[in-house]
């Protein structure tokens, strides 16, 4: 079994937080957690996710975004900017300056950075606002963060404007290892738990979402753009004969994944739902047979930890972040990955899933058992005891 603690046969150059009396532990802290935008994506909903523990256990808990979005925004969310993501430079300096004033005002105890402009802000601003940790957190690899960013973001850790800096996957730290020792030494790994999605009854969740009773469905869930790679899966749904695709999300790929399924005579196969507030993303869950997730890249998929503790079958994409995610089982290592260029591979694993109930029986037995693996509970633990380490 997975190691729950933080410090998890990761590169020896990355710190683990060390143990903290109960007392200190217990103390209210002051918080805030900074993003670039609350778009929906990952990292916001684990903010605001992590927000609502934490507030549970006595501390005092802020979102703050730098830009608005389209994004649905928790009750409370500071926002600096009241447009979408901006470029200029007076603007970008303008907003800098904001938010280190607002951050000195706030005095918070921690500053977490969600995304790659508001970690350097976390670490820059925070540092001349004298807070005392500053922690941005990553939840992609280097390569798929912006290249420009990053180039400060090595040289903003290499001298200390961090304290920490949280990975949320051994796979993810390891491409942030060659920033050199100074900036390695803060790396902290602090996997990915996601919430269980409350449970529906598969009628209702198929009635409320416009499903057909009595189909065969796999779902896909995610942003509609390159990384998340739903022209796979429409490629895939022509040769499952009976059986029919969901799909959850929007995003800037939309009009194309529109056009492949005209192109490919799908209108009667593949459905695009609309959105669902997340506390009610069981119904997804619910209504599906079995969820793909044909993905270019991750950090750790928190839909697929979802999907993880629903109990549905998930096929992913043989890719480091999903390897790491089902490492501690050989059963759904081998039957649940597939390479992006087997095509075969994706074919017999979805079909597998689907008709061969001992596979299927096994499957599900294994997810329930690597559940508590990714409790959210313990996750939002580990992102407190990094303070003041």
């Amino acid at each position: 079994m997975r190691n729950s603690g933080i410090a998890m046969a990761r590169p020896s150059s990355m710190a683990a937080p060390q143990s903290k009396s109960n007392t200190a532990a217990m103390r209210p802290k002051s918080i805030v957690f900074l993003g670039t935008a609350h778009d929906n994506g990952g990292s916001s909903i684990l903010a605001t996710n992590l927000a609502e523990v934490m507030r549970a256990e006595g501390h005092h808990v802020e979102e703050w975004y730098l830009f608005d979005s389209d994004g649905h925004h928790p009750a409370g969310t500071r926002i600096f900017v009241k447009q979408q993501r901006a470029r200029s430079p007076l603007t970008l300096i303008s907003l800098f300056a904001r938010v280190v004033i607002a951050l000195w005002r706030h005095k918070p105890d921690a500053v977490y950075g969600l995304q790659s402009l508001a970690n350097l802000i976390t670490g820059i601003g925070g540092r001349l606002a004298g807070i005392r940790n500053r922690i941005p957190t990553y939840h992609s690899a280097i390569v798929h963060q912006n290249a420009a960013l990053m180039k400060v973001d090595r040289v903003a850790g290499n001298l200390g404007f961090y304290t920490r800096v949280i990975t949320c996957a051994e796979t993810v730290a390891e491409t942030f290892v060659p920033n050199g020792p100074a900036y390695a030494k803060r790396l902290t790994v602090v996997v990915n738990g996601q919430k269980k999605p409350s449970t529906f009854a598969r009628d209702e969740a198929r009635r409320e979402l416009g499903l057909s009773p009595n189909d065969i469905f796999v779902g896909q869930i995610g942003r509609f753009d390159y990384q998340k790679n739903q022209s796979l899966t429409l490629d895939l749904i022509k040769d499952l004969p009976g059986i029919k695709l969901a799909l959850l999300g929007a995003g800037p790929d939309e009009a194309a994944v529109k056009a492949a399924i005209a192109a490919g005579h799908l209108e009667n196969r593949v459905q695009i739902l609309k959105a669902i507030d997340h506390v009610r993303i069981g119904l997804f869950y619910a209504a599906v047979d079995a969820i793909v997730f044909p993905s270019r890249f991750e950090g750790l998929s928190l839909a697929a930890i979802e999907a993880l503790h629903a109990g549905v079958p998930l096929v992913c994409s043989d890719i480091p972040s999903f390897r790491e995610m089902f490492r501690d089982s050989s059963l759904l290592s081998e039957t649940l990955l597939a390479p992006l260029n087997d095509r075969v591979r994706w074919l017999t694993q979805i079909r597998a899933v689907l008709s061969d109930t001992a596979t299927r029986s096994r499957v599900v037995s294994e997810l329930a058992r690597l559940s508590p693996s990714y409790s959210f509970d313990s996750m939002a633990k580990k992102y407190l005891a990094v303070i003041d380490q």
